[in-house]
């Protein structure tokens, strides 16, 4: 997806582009509370200054728990997903570090756009 891609090779207009269009999908599927968990988890990692690789990981069982009470989630879980599979594939720690914080800053894109869009 794009967003595995910017957690990739950064974070671009084609990106920012995306994340308007799949934010205002999700818009109308997707509720603010649903996602706060996981994205209230996300910023907790954010904020260590230590990459916690595990707990980045357990994030995709959280996201598949999530999405079976709520098949709304489907298609915002399924590109988590792929981007948290990127950050484990960083060369090395500098490198994984770099694709978190990218995520994370992709993450927060989706998450605005989705509440620009109405997103409740």
């Amino acid at each position: 997806s794009a967003f595995a891609q910017a957690v990739r090779n950064g974070i671009d207009n084609e990106f920012i582009e995306w994340a308007e269009q799949f934010g205002r999908s999700i818009a109308r599927s997707v509720t603010t509370s649903q996602i706060r968990n996981i994205y209230g988890t996300v910023k907790k990692l954010e904020m260590n200054a230590e990459l916690n690789l595990p707990a980045i990981l357990l994030l995709k069982p959280r996201i598949a728990y999530a999405t079976a009470r709520n098949k709304g989630l489907g298609d915002l879980a399924q590109v988590i997903t792929k981007a948290i599979d990127v950050i484990s594939q960083g060369r090395d720690d500098a490198q994984k570090q770099e694709y978190f914080q990218r995520f994370c800053k992709g993450f927060e894109a989706i998450l605005a756009y989705h509440r620009a869009a109405g997103g409740k």
